[in-house]
């Protein structure tokens, strides 16, 4: 029997951009060895690139090219993977926010015994913040030249020890996280460079065949580079505490629950811890084969982009896909994110309201062309920061 492995729901769930998606068959090679190859290709009009307010918007056309090859191994109680992502954006408006984004992720799971797995990843990320979505934002972002760039790097070992039967499971993790800013160092970015380290612990305890209580424990001790008043009065810890359970009902409804308190300390000593409730909320409703509704919600700190200490983060998320038939579908989705930054000085706040709807025509299990409009609105309590803007974007993905 496979070592117990609790799926996760930490990560902010990404809303699908169809119902159906490619499922590529890949190259098989010998020993177990595929080769997964993909290319994604899309134009979007965005009427408000730099998310500015109605007075000094500026509309663009963006192409955006992005091919993948992923290579997996399985060799039986091991498995490896490799995968290699480029993305080059092309703008219609200022050739200067055109990008090169790279990405290199690198995994291995091991199964140690029928109650011990292991498993490490690691990724290795080149890429940008555009204009109005980085450090300098509002009208200020029309006066840099260059979009945000940095390189990020991470590293992952996850640890389990039970089994699916088994009354207790227990998954223990490290990991590194670090992050680094290449250009904008007057705008400030250089106050940006920071690295993590997290220790974490979950404890499942079998309730029922549908039912599972958890604990999940967390430390992560947060490290900024520059010695500067505003990197070294970020610098501190993010302590979790959670409880709740994962429910499963026959693969019709599935979710994870979890709440409880988050701190984030601060190593200056003028500047106060900030307690909040946390929470994890991930349902999956599947009342036909063919229609999914999804609901997520989580609080998080996250890392400022200038204001504050760090900002208190609330997101929801609502998604429903349905397959009108064997080869096309409709995604609706809606969100909501809340921010607030933390002993900010103008004690700013942020929400944001963004909807869309997303339809697929998949011809083949290779193939899916897409067409999606979406729509965004910021409030801020930060004069200039509020923006409408709005995506209609056309696109096409191609997986063997």
């Amino acid at each position: 029997m496979k070592a117990w492995k609790l799926p996760l729901s930490t990560a902010i769930l990404a809303v699908s951009v169809g119902a159906q998606a490619v499922e590529p068959a890949g190259i098989e090679l010998d020993s177990g060895i595929t080769l997964l190859p993909s290319v994604e290709l899309s134009v979007e009009d965005n009427d408000n690139a730099y998310l500015q307010p109605d007075e000094t918007k500026v509309g663009t056309t963006i192409t955006r090219l992005k091919p993948a090859l992923a290579v997996a191994a399985d060799l039986g109680q091991t498995q490896f993977n490799l995968g290699f992502t480029a993305e080059k954006g092309a703008y219609s408006s200022d050739e200067d926010d055109n990008y090169t984004d790279t990405t290199i992720d690198a995994g291995a799971g091991f199964e140690l015994t029928s109650r011990h797995q292991l498993d490490l990843s690691a990724q290795i990320k080149s890429a940008h913040d555009a204009r109005g979505a980085g450090t300098t934002e509002g009208s200020a972002a029309l006066g840099i030249k260059d979009p945000d760039e940095y390189d990020e790097n991470t590293l992952n070992a996850a640890f389990t020890y039970g089994s699916e039967s088994a009354l207790l499971n227990m998954t223990a993790g490290l990991k590194s996280y670090d992050k680094e800013y290449n250009n904008n160092f007057v705008a400030g970015t250089r106050d940006r460079d920071h690295s993590k380290l997290t220790a974490s612990l979950l404890t499942s305890f079998n309730i029922s065949d549908a039912t599972d209580a958890l604990i999940d424990l967390s430390s992560t001790k947060i490290d900024y580079s520059n010695d500067s008043d505003a990197a070294n009065s970020r610098e501190g810890r993010l302590v979790k505490a959670l409880v709740g359970a994962t429910y499963d009902i026959s693969g019709k409804l599935t979710s994870t629950a979890k709440v409880g308190v988050s701190q984030r300390s601060f190593d200056e000593g003028d500047v106060d811890s900030d307690s909040a409730l946390s929470w994890e909320l991930n349902l999956q409703w599947t009342p036909r084969s063919y229609s999914t509704v999804t609901l997520y919600t989580a609080q998080s700190a996250n890392e400022t982009s200038g204001p504050g200490n760090y900002i208190d983060s609330n997101y929801s998320m609502i998604s429903w896909e349905h397959e009108l038939s064997e080869f096309f579908a409709l995604t609706a989705d809606v969100s909501l994110a809340s921010d607030a930054y933390y002993n900010d000085d103008t004690n700013r706040e942020d929400d944001t309201l963004s909807y869309g709807l997303t339809g697929t025509y998949s011809p083949t299990k290779s193939l899916d062309v897409k067409a999606a409009v979406k729509q965004a609105s910021r409030e801020s309590t930060t004069d200039g920061l509020d923006y409408d803007q709005q995506i209609i974007s056309l696109g096409l993905v191609l997986a063997i």
